[in-house]
């Protein structure tokens, strides 16, 4: 046999953007407008890297970059035009972190 389910009193309590249609209005108004701003953001951040690669590339023939933005978001860009700039930055990076590992930066605590 099944039982009915009585419904709990959370149920009762949890936001139902259906229940009315202003409301729904509303929550879809405000979804829409939340997504068209994060669009333009991203777009805007897109823009922004695309400008810095054509930038570095004007100084470097490839390279990675790796690092924060003011938002502190991290930020890593790789440039390279065939396999063998791809080795050959993979073997810098290797180098540096092997070279850099064991130095004692202003920052560490002892």
């Amino acid at each position: 046999m099944m039982k009915d389910k009585k419904p709990h009193k959370e149920d009762k309590d949890k936001f139902d953007p259906n229940a009315n249609k202003d409301v729904k209005e509303l929550t879809h108004k405000a979804l829409v407008s939340f997504l068209r701003e994060q669009a333009k953001d991203k777009l805007q951040s897109k823009k922004d890297y695309e400008a810095l690669n054509a930038q570095i590339l004007e100084f470097l023939n490839c390279f990675i970059l790796i690092g924060y933005n003011f938002e502190g978001e991290p930020v890593s860009m790789i440039s390279a035009h065939n396999q063998q700039e791809a080795d050959s930055l993979c073997t810098i990076l290797n180098k540096f972190l092997l070279n850099n590992a064991s130095k004692d930066y202003p920052g560490d605590i002892d």
